[in-house]
């Protein structure tokens, strides 16, 4: 075999060993590619694909799901989660490749769907739920003992832990120890109020027939396949305490 077969040879066995190894995934555009995290796009113009990788904008990554990096220029690497990967800078932002990230981060699922043209990255996070109990009747006070006639205010919020923010889509409801459910509500409070704070409402009334002593409960919320839950402290302030009505005054 002649020199310049050989060389034409040898660089069709090439080509034909990256076509085999590349993904899907080349096939996407920039203007085609999907970046999810959790069900939200990640939008950002250098996010791209090279060399049949799929290259995240790690400064818009970080934002998004609050975890930090550390970007070395010189030496083209960037430190995640204490993990070093290579980076590649484009449009000025450093980017990596989504499968080194999520094996930096400890996603727990990366998935591709070549339809779509979207790579998804998922946390097994839980949601993160607080609040506290106030008196229908006294407006915004904390309170934590109710007898009959009294509205008891359920107050809960509900995070995602990835994106630092409210899980809006997210559906709470109370639990209480008699056996009832309450479905919860997300709202603006005050309502008509500027500048108003968003958390999720439930009221229950209580009636001659609630058990007196301790009313036990729960909080369960789930967002997707992210789920939360909040319990009180079992101290005698955080719990709800349903007593007998106040002897009228002579």
């Amino acid at each position: 075999m002649n020199t310049g077969l050989k060389k034409q040879t040898a660089a069709l066995m090439a080509a034909a060993v990256i076509a085999i190894s590349l993904p899907a995934v080349v096939s996407a555009s920039e203007g085609e590619l999907t970046i999810s995290i959790n069900g939200t796009k990640l939008v950002s113009s250098a996010n791209h694909v090279a060399d049949g990788r799929v290259y995240v904008d790690l400064k818009k990554f970080a934002a998004f799901t609050g975890f930090t990096y550390a970007y070395d220029g010189k030496n083209h690497s960037a430190t995640i989660n204490g993990k070093v990967v290579k980076a590649v800078e484009t449009n000025g932002a450093p980017t990596v490749a989504i499968k080194e990230l999520a094996d930096a981060v400890d996603v727990n699922d990366l998935s591709w769907n070549g339809k779509t043209k979207t790579a998804q990255l998922s946390f097994a996070s839980k949601l993160v739920v607080y609040g506290d109990v106030v008196s229908e009747l006294a407006g915004c006070v904390l309170q934590n003992r109710f007898t009959v006639g009294d509205g008891i205010v359920f107050r809960m919020k509900a995070l995602n832990p990835v994106t630092g923010k409210l899980a809006e889509d997210a559906k709470l409801q109370v639990h209480l120890a008699t056996g009832e459910v309450l479905d919860m509500q997300l709202g603006l409070h005050p309502p008509d109020a500027p500048g108003g704070e968003k958390f999720w409402t439930a009221n229950y009334k209580v009636t001659d027939k609630t058990p007196k002593g301790t009313l036990g409960y729960y909080i369960s919320a789930q967002s997707g396949s992210m789920k939360g839950e909040y319990k009180p402290f079992q101290v005698m302030p955080s719990l709800i305490t349903i007593v007998d009505p106040e002897p009228a005054a002579k």
